[in-house]
């Protein structure tokens, strides 16, 4: 089978090793002239950042980012290293103690901090652990652990429907004991009102914040790990990349495809930006959904009722501004040692995500993040030195500047707000990278950047990984699987299953014909 890949970003990657792992023919086409999307790596002055997640779920042993690995015969290549982050608001800060305080030390915090919501603390908790419980039967086999997954739910199968803002009323009457949960939704720019609420628990796992509290205890489930990859999240695409040209696929950078061939209602192939026709049997997409639907296969070919369900309602991120330094000192000694430290200036956090929605970029007042990768990986950076990144949130499409003309200003701007809790960054600073959405879109070649892909959303669905025309397939961040890199991993692992056994199932009814015949 002929395979023609959209991209090389961790999803079309992936995508590419599996089919080429088993023997099909695999031509990937990236745009820019480095593989990777923003599952890359920069670098400069021997210093070296990422440009996309930071911490990572679900990729050690027996996890199921680690299992697309170990499918791929590389796992070996890819270390992760335990870690944790620190949680900062205007009227406390949440950090892990010294000693080890036991799995649920936050828990008590709260209490402390929070004592008229400590009963809702205990009923937020009982949820956590169950929620919790169903994630890790979900990934297990077997008929029983169904039958288990069926009875975990029930008794919070009443809240299936409710959003993040309705959870966080039913458990808590403070409103920055609230913010403490509902915080990372600025990461998504995703309302409480209409995120899930039974997400929440899931993307506040206990061990994000103490790398020293158990997966495994008691009589509970296995709960997912939270780590960092050594030395960036290049080094997996590299690992992966490695199996595609080991099984002789091949990747073509700066070569975008301006078109997909449509022939009775069956994807034929692609056309590429220098014009050429590339005939294929199977087409795997990665990218922006609305490029994907829109632009490179014209309407007509789709039915109104995917373009208007998963394409015109198209529920994403928005972008982010980051600025990349290279300091000649340590500056995790203000984060507690942690590599990674978000700091909300507002707990009003709804009121932020609405503004950043509309086009208002807050200029960091509301909050940003430090992220010192060379703490866990020295590497990223010369001796003694450390690479840090600063970011915030950030709209497309600004109704109050221009991300060009304004980038140095605004750089400067968060600057001195993160020089209030990280001090000395401007006077060690050795080199400087701004990143801003514009050249976010340039790397990913989207019209619009969704630094987190599609979020879950109570009502709006992720365009599915199977699209309605035979033999197009569509991975990646924007897809049913969401964002985040074993999102793109697992879609991908997803997507090489579904096409194999219709490949197969196809093949067995032709073979099942010619011997009726």
């Amino acid at each position: 089978m002929k395979v023609i890949v959209i991209g090389s970003g961790i999803s079309g990657a992936t995508s590419a090793a599996l089919l080429a792992k088993e023997g099909h023919s695999v031509i990937v086409y990236e745009q820019h002239e480095k593989i990777g999307g923003i599952t890359a790596t920069i670098e400069q002055d021997g210093y070296r950042w990422d440009w996309g997640q930071m911490i990572v779920p679900d990729l050690s042993d027996n996890e199921p980012g680690r299992l697309v690995l170990e499918k791929l015969g590389i796992s070996e290549k890819i270390k992760t290293i335990k870690g944790y982050r620190e949680n900062y608001f205007p009227d406390f800060r949440i950090r892990k103690p010294q000693k080890f305080k036991g799995i649920y030390w936050r828990k008590e915090y709260f209490k402390e901090l929070f004592p008229e919501d400590a009963k809702g603390i205990d009923k937020y908790y009982k949820i956590y652990n169950r929620i919790h419980d169903l994630t890790g039967l979900f990934n297990k086999p077997g008929l029983l652990a169904k039958l288990k997954l069926f009875l975990k739910f029930l008794p919070i199968m009443g809240k299936k429907n409710w959003s993040a803002q309705q959870l966080m009323d039913y458990c808590f009457s403070n409103k920055k004991l609230q913010a403490v949960f509902i915080g990372i939704l600025a990461d998504y720019v995703a309302s409480p009102e209409v995120f899930p609420g039974l997400i929440i628990p899931i993307i506040n796992a206990e061990s994000q914040y103490d790398e020293r509290v158990p997966l495994d205890y008691g009589k509970h489930e296995h709960r997912s790990s939270w780590t960092f990859i050594e030395n960036g999240c290049i080094e997996l695409i590299n690992a992966i990349v490695g199996v595609i040209t080991k099984c002789g696929g091949k990747i073509i950078t700066n070569m975008a495809v301006s078109k997909i061939l449509i022939e009775s209602g069956k994807g034929k192939g692609v056309i590429t930006s220098d014009g050429k026709v590339h005939e294929a049997d199977v087409v795997v997409a990665s990218g922006g959904a609305k490029e994907l639907f829109l632009d490179l296969i014209e309407a007509k070919y789709l039915p109104n009722d995917f373009i208007n369900t998963y394409i015109n309602n198209l529920f994403t991120t928005e972008s982010v501004f980051m600025v990349h330094l290279g300091v000649d000192y340590d500056p995790s000694v203000h984060q507690n040692g942690a590599a990674l430290c978000y700091y909300y200036l507002t707990y009003d956090i709804n009121e932020s995500i609405k503004e950043c929605q509309k086009g208002i970029y807050h200029e960091g007042k509301d909050g940003f993040l430090v992220y010192i990768p060379s703490v866990h990986s020295p590497n990223m950076a010369p001796p003694g030195h450390h690479a840090v990144t600063v970011y915030t949130i950030a709209p497309n499409n600004l109704i109050n500047g221009n991300w060009e003309d304004k980038k140095e200003e605004w750089s400067e701007k968060l600057l001195d707000i993160a020089e209030k809790h990280v001090p000395g960054l401007r006077e060690h600073t050795k080199t400087k990278i701004i990143l801003t959405p514009e050249d976010f879109k340039n790397r990913t070649y989207l019209k619009h950047h969704a630094f987190g892909g599609t979020v879950p959303h109570l009502t709006i669905p992720p365009p599915p990984h199977k699209s309605p025309i035979e033999g197009l397939w569509f991975v990646g961040a924007q897809s049913e699987t969401y964002g985040g890199v074993i999102g793109g991993m697992t879609g991908a692992d997803n997507v090489v299953k579904m096409m194999l056994k219709e490949m197969n199932s196809k093949t067995t009814k032709q073979t099942f014909k010619s011997f009726s015949k």
